[in-house]
Formats: structure tokens, sequence, C-alpha cells
């Protein structure tokens, strides 16, 4: 079982490793050169670490779509070939498992991108405007964040695509025009549960704040890490959790059928 896991991981990985190494590659290109250029733009008002800063935590709140795009561009690309479905060895949840894995690990590392470039920007910089300890709890949360949100994008992308893949043989083209208006009122209802009097009432339970798991050396002082609202709640966790492991049962399930006609 293992084995066969690994020659599947392995099959992605030689697919798609010339993509992933050019991406990476143009993506720490930019994040070094692009601040540079722009700080001569700036006249050298703004340091250099800033910008750097401020370009890096954009591009990964950016990454938390790369798990989703890049499953659907592994997806389907295969579904042109039906038959390594029908006739693989291997069960449809671990050939859709292993390139969920491979999809989330991608985007995992493209988050790292960032993070490295902020780091060695700033062990070459003198006196940069925010602490180490500061700099390394801002970005283990926005990292954290940004991954765990991205696999549920994931999974909501891979359920929809699913609906799609049901819907083509009777709707033609036509299906993923139903499959975005399904998104959208799922979507809404979606968001008018989380504002109903059961969700506030029910789920919204256990609140703790992230800047309580600090230690108390640590400092938020720098004032582009003001945080508005770092309250959570275990029972919104386990709720995303539940719900995520959910739909993605519920997709691999209705894709096993897809598969059969």
């Amino acid at each position: 079982m293992v084995k066969q896991w690994n020659g599947l991981l392995q099959k992605e990985w030689v697919q798609w490793r010339v993509q992933i190494i050019v991406l990476v590659l143009l993506m720490l290109t930019g994040l070094f050169v692009f601040p540079t250029f722009a700080k001569v733009l700036t006249a050298g008002e703004v340091p250099v670490f800033e910008i750097t800063m401020i370009i890096s935590f954009v591009a990964a709140g950016a990454c938390v779509f790369v798990p989703v795009i890049a499953f659907a561009t592994m997806f389907n690309k295969e579904m042109k070939r039906p038959d390594l479905w029908l006739h693989s060895t291997a069960s449809t949840s671990k050939l859709i498992g292993v390139k969920l894995f491979m999809a989330a690990v991608m985007g995992f590392a493209y988050l790292l991108v960032p993070v490295v470039v902020v780091a060695i920007r700033y062990l070459f910089t003198s006196h940069p405007e925010v602490m180490f300890s500061e700099l390394l709890f801002v970005g283990v949360l926005l990292i954290s964040a940004v991954f765990l949100a991205s696999i549920q994008f994931m999974v909501y992308g891979f359920f929809f695509i699913v609906i799609d893949q049901l819907l083509k043989p009777f709707l033609k083209g036509f299906s993923i025009i139903i499959t975005i208006v399904l998104f959208i009122i799922s979507a809404r209802i979606y968001g008018e549960v989380m504002n109903s009097v059961f969700y506030e009432r029910f789920i919204k339970i256990g609140r703790f704040d992230l800047l309580s798991i600090k230690s108390s050396n640590i400092h938020i002082q720098y004032e582009n890490f003001a945080f508005s609202n770092t309250v959570l709640y275990f029972g919104e966790i386990a709720f995303a959790i539940f719900f995520t492991v959910g739909l993605l049962y519920l997709a691999i399930t209705l894709f096993e059928k897809r598969v059969r006609l």
C-alpha cells in the first residue's frame, strides 16, 4: 500500500517538477528584484526590507489559491483520459488523495518562498524596524492561517469540480455555468448559516485569543502588525474540520459514481 502511494506521488512529481521549480525560481527572483525597483521609485523613502515584507505578505496571502489551482490542473489533465481511472490498480480515493496531497505540498512550498525571502532580507538589514521575535510570531500565524484556508478552498474546489463532471454528460458546455451558479448559491447559504442565531449560540463556543499564546517577551509594536481581530472559537474550528472532511468524502463518493458512468 505504501509502495503504491509512493509510486503515485513520484509519478505526480515527475510530471510537474519542471513547472514547480520554474515557478519557485520566478517567485524568488520577483520578490528579491521588485523591492529594489520599488525603492528607486519611492526615492529611497521606504526601506527595501519593509517593501520586501509587504510584498511577501501579499504573495503569501495569494498562495491560498495555489492548492486548488494546482489540483484542478492535475485533475482536469487526467480527466481527458478516463481509462486511467477505470483501469488503475489503485482505488479512486487513493488517486484523488495523491493529487490533493501533491497540491497541498505545492501550496506549502510556494508559501515558504516569501518566508525565505523575508528571512534573508532581515539577515542583511542593519536596522530593521521590526524585532525578529515579532516577525517570527506574525509569520507563523500568517503561514498557518493561509495554509489551512488553502486546504479548505482546495476541498471546496474539488467538490464543485466533481459537480461539474456530473453535470457535463447532460449539459455539455453549460455545466460550468450551472456549477458557478450553484457555487454562488452555496456560498450565500453558508454565509447565512454563519450569521444565524444557531451558529452564534452553538458553534461559536470556546473563545480564545491568538495573542494569548505568544510569549510575554514578544511585543507587537510594528504598526503594520496591528491586528483588528485575533479571536477564534474552538467550536468554529471543529465545525470547519468536520464540514471540510464531510465534503471531501461526499466529493470522492460522487466522483466514483462519475467514473463508473
